[in-house]
């Protein structure tokens, strides 16, 4: 197989970024929460600061253990991820402000883990993979 990856090799790659998204998620899920019912903020209000910890955990992360790619350059990833973590955070925001209304029935946080996994299939991991952590051949 030269030049493609085996499908044992991508679905290992996702299960990486899965266990980092999972990390991400407890530092963002933590903060919202706490946000939320301790200091006593809205539930959109405590979204982004909590989606700007979860894009930390994410960055590091995704470069180290996902897709091991120390050997890039970490300021041309670095601006790259800003960009797209940007458009990717004011995805989940949006988003999760769209769903709120819709699914009222469930507590904001499980609201957020539906939104935010929507965002990172469609869009986040996508981009990861492809352009922000691709190394070159």
């Amino acid at each position: 197989m030269s030049g493609a990856e085996s499908l044992s090799v991508r679905a290992l790659r996702f299960a990486r970024a899965l266990v980092v998204g999972s990390g991400a998620t407890i530092v963002d899920f933590s903060l919202f929460t706490t946000c939320i019912r301790l200091v006593g903020m809205t539930p959109t209000a405590a979204r982004l600061p909590a989606l700007c910890a979860g894009a930390s955990v994410q960055f590091f992360g995704n470069r180290t253990f996902t897709f091991r790619a120390q050997a890039g350059s970490i300021s041309r990833q670095a601006r790259i991820f800003v960009v797209v973590e940007l458009a990717t955070l004011l995805m989940n925001y949006f988003l999760f402000r769209w769903l709120v209304p819709r699914i009222h029935f469930l507590a904001p946080e499980l609201v957020s883990f539906l939104g935010t996994f929507v965002v990172f299939i469609t869009f986040a991991y996508p981009m990861r993979r492809l352009v922000i952590f691709k190394l070159p051949d």
